[in-house]
């Protein structure tokens, strides 16, 4: 889901170049009738919001659907809004209006081994990088953290299993872009793995220097109503960290994982 009009208009900008390398922002900006590409390159870089006014001759312009156009004003609207409770209303809407594709599974808790192990989402995500092999003795080696070949066999054939990953001609194929846990339901298997992922970043803290990690931490004070809220901001920020930097498939060539913690540090009363 995209959540930053500048991630949306890079890629349908992309798209359009495949079909047409002669396809430029300046020949772009003038087929809409601006009179200069300044705008709109600083729109794409997100350092301009896009005036209402323009939303549908570039719709138009990149040949949106009536869904595809409606998500894109919501978006606009999302990046405008100045409150919480406005982002919220947007955010809603968004969800309501995005592409029902089957690009995020919801697995039930009793996927107990899925969730329990990292090693099932790490496999997942590093078959989509350019240099991977599919061999457990290079997978072994490639990781930073403690595991054997047997253990790296066992999950591929799980994920086979459950339907998450599909092997053709000797290559490993993702067949769901995300698996989620449904939010907020407890799960001594999903407190194992973010147990088992806050242990390796605590090894790594010592171990990878500052210029390839970047660990920050702090501590506020919040008003108890407030918490839901901050926990959605939390949520909408992983998807928009996601949108900027994940790297489409086969072009990454490092694996990296964002842990994020919020948690009370007080007894309550």
């Amino acid at each position: 889901m995209y959540l930053q009009t500048s991630t949306l208009l890079n890629d349908k900008f992309k798209e359009k170049k495949r079909k047409n390398s002669a396809f430029s922002i300046r020949s772009w900006a003038n087929h809409m009738g601006f009179k200069s590409h300044g705008a709109l390159q600083q729109m794409l870089a997100g350092k301009r919001s896009i005036p209402k006014k323009y939303i549908h001759s570039i719709a138009k312009s990149l040949e949106l659907s009536v869904g595809e156009t409606m998500y894109f004003e919501t978006l606009v609207d999302y990046e405008k809004a100045k409150t919480v409770d406005e982002k919220n209303i947007y955010y809603e809407r968004l969800n309501h209006l995005r592409p029902q594709k089957r690009e995020v599974k919801f697995l039930d808790v009793e996927h107990y081994k899925y969730f329990q192990n990292p090693l099932h989402s790490i496999i997942r995500t590093l078959i989509e990088r350019e240099d991977f092999v599919n061999d457990p003795a290079w997978i072994q080696k490639t990781l930073r953290f403690k595991t054997t070949q047997n253990e790296i066999e066992e999950v591929i054939k799980r994920l086979i299993t459950l339907d998450l990953l599909e092997e053709e001609d000797g290559k490993l194929i993702k067949k769901y872009k995300a698996i989620q846990n449904k939010i907020d339901v407890p799960s001594k298997a999903v407190q194992e793995f973010h147990k088992r992922m806050s242990s390796i970043a605590q090894d790594e803290v010592s171990k990878q220097s500052v210029s390839e990690r970047e660990y920050n931490s702090f501590c506020f004070n919040i008003k108890k109503g407030q918490l839901q809220n901050a926990k959605k901001r939390l949520r909408e920020f992983t998807q928009e960290f996601m949108d900027e930097f994940e790297a489409s498939r086969e072009t990454s060539d490092d694996t990296y994982h964002l842990n994020i913690q919020l948690f009370s540090l007080t007894n309550k009363n």
